[in-house]
């Protein structure tokens, strides 16, 4: 278990290591890249990063980073491929309780009884569907880092199309295959992972809203509230 207090706009580099990680912010809100995409992660979420994966965190605000480090198969196979999960409370004081055992801690007795039972529950934590995934096509990948650059770009799937010298439909049918959503189903997404990071720096509602795309302030709050399950002021990122 390791904790710490991450300063604003602060980023851990891409780095990979051979254990499993479990990942969460106890406060604040921060972003996590890996090979296949990117989350951008609430204090209602947790992250499992299996081993030997790829991957960078940024930090628009302060933040109360936590982690819990699991070796061996246990642990490989807790993170599967990876993916947001949905935090409870009890997890959480599990977790807490497990940061002050020692590394050899008495497995056999209450500490590994205690231990066992947060691995029980962590496997029972759902699966939250939060991934902006990445392409591998290179046409998709020149659309994808200028959309990142630009969340706000109104252009249409045809024009890009035009852009990259092939047809609307078979970008289509490679973002369908690639990313397993349509061209605007991922630049929604997109947008909402931005708005979340932009909310963070404490940006008001409105702004965001015109800064990712969306033509009022209303149908943001809207589509921000069915994704990630709380209005944009919930949690003090923004008013």
């Amino acid at each position: 278990m390791r904790i710490q207090l991450r300063p604003e706009n602060s980023i851990v580099r891409p780095h990979r290591h051979p254990w499993t990680q479990f990942l969460y912010c106890s406060k604040g809100v921060m972003s996590v890249t890996t090979e296949i995409g990117s989350y951008v992660m609430t204090p209602d979420m947790g992250l499992w990063i299996p081993p030997n994966v790829e991957h960078s965190v940024q930090m628009v605000q302060p933040i109360l980073q936590e982690s819990l480090y699991l070796d061996g198969a246990v642990g490989a196979r807790l993170a599967g491929r990876g993916g947001v999960v949905s935090m409870t409370g009890l997890v959480r004081e599990l977790i807490h309780e497990a940061g002050t055992f020692p590394v050899e801690y008495d497995e056999a007795g209450a500490p590994g009884r205690l231990i066992t039972v947060l691995l029980d529950q962590l496997a029972l934590l759902p699966v939250r569907d939060v991934l902006l995934p990445f392409p591998h096509d290179a046409r998709l990948q020149v659309i994808c880092r200028q959309l990142i650059d630009d969340p706000g770009c109104e252009r249409s799937l045809d024009e890009w199309a035009e852009r990259a010298a092939a047809s609307s439909r078979t970008l289509s049918r490679l973002f369908e295959s690639e990313t397993g959503m349509g061209f605007r189903a991922w630049r929604q997404r997109l947008r909402l992972q931005r708005a979340m990071m932009l909310l963070g720096e404490g940006a008001p509602v409105s702004r965001v809203a015109v800064d990712v795309g969306y033509t009022s302030a209303s149908a943001f709050i809207v589509a921000f509230k069915r994704f990630f399950g709380f209005s944009p002021g919930t949690i003090g990122l923004g008013a």
